[in-house]
C-alpha cells in the first residue's frame, strides 16, 4: 500500500520547508501552491527538492487546492494507495500523519481524522471557534466530532471519488466532507495528535469571522436539506 502526502499551501513560511525536510522524500509528496504569488516563488522552488509542486496563478481556496491535488493523484497513481492531507503551517508532524495512514491501512473504508485537544495553551480564538463549531455540528448531525476543523485527514483510494465530489472550494469543503459522511455510509475515526501552535497561530489564513460564517452557513444549508428530504 503506497502512502501519499498531500499539502495545500497558500503564502507559506519556512515551516513548510521544515515539514518537507522531515518527510525527506520518504513518501511521495504533492504540494499545491494555491496562487501564493511571486513573493513566495523561492519557497516553492526550494520545495521542489522534496515534493511535486502544482501551481496556478489565482488563490482559489483550500478545498480547490485539495481537489487539484487529488485529481493529480488519481491520474498519476494506480489503486492501492492512501492519502494523508497535511497543513503547510507547521501544525502537523510526520509521526502523527503516519498514525492516520496506519489506521486507514487496516480500515480502508474509513476516514481518519487527526484530533487535537484544547487546553489553556491553545489560542483563545481557536478554543472558542472549535467549541462552537463542534456544538453546532452535533446539533445538526447528531454525530460527535471533537476536532471538526482538523486538516490532518487520511483516506484510501476507495474514498478518492467521494473526496472529489464534495462541494466547496475553501474551508467549507472540509466541513462538507464531514457533513456528508453519513449519507455515503463512510465510518470515521478520530485519532489523537500533537497540538502545535506556532506564533500563537498568527500565520493562519483562517479568517475567524468570515470563514466561520461560511462554515456555519454550510451546516445550516445541509441541515435544512435533510429536513426537507425526511
Amino acid at each position: 500500500m503506497k502512502y501519499i502526502i498531500l499539502i495545500p499551501a497558500y503564502q507559506p513560511n519556512h515551516e513548510l520547508i521544515k515539514l518537507l525536510t522531515s518527510i525527506n522524500n520518504e513518501y511521495p509528496t504533492i504540494l499545491v501552491d494555491d496562487g501564493s504569488g511571486k513573493n513566495y516563488r523561492d519557497i516553492f522552488e526550494s520545495a521542489k527538492k522534496y515534493a511535486h509542486v502544482i501551481s496556478y496563478d489565482n488563490n482559489m481556496g483550500k478545498g480547490y487546492a485539495l481537489k487539484t491535488g487529488l485529481n493529480y493523484i488519481e491520474d498519476t497513481y494506480e489503486d492501492n494507495y492512501i492519502v494523508v492531507t497535511m497543513d503547510a503551517d507547521g501544525q502537523h508532524i510526520l509521526k502523527d500523519a503516519l498514525k492516520l495512514l496506519e489506521y486507514v491501512k487496516e480500515h480502508p473504508d474509513s476516514l481518519a481524522i487527526g484530533s487535537r485537544r484544547w487546553d489553556k495553551t491553545t489560542p483563545i480564538r481557536s478554543r472558542i471557534g472549535n467549541y462552537i463549531t463542534r456544538k453546532i455540528f452535533k446539533l445538526a448531525t447528531h454525530s460527535s466530532i471533537y476536532d471538526t476543523q482538523s486538516g490532518l485527514r487520511a483516506f484510501s483510494h476507495q474514498l478518492n471519488n467521494y473526496m472529489l465530489t464534495n462541494n466547496g472550494n475553501r474551508y467549507d469543503y472540509e466541513m462538507n466532507v464531514l457533513l456528508n459522511l453519513n449519507g455515503h455510509n463512510i465510518p470515521f475515526k478520530e485519532i489523537p495528535i500533537t497540538t502545535i501552535y506556532i506564533n500563537n497561530n498568527r500565520d493562519s489564513h483562517f479568517k475567524t469571522i468570515k470563514d466561520s460564517y461560511k462554515i456555519y452557513k454550510v451546516i445550516y444549508k445541509w441541515s435544512k436539506s435533510k429536513k426537507k428530504s425526511n
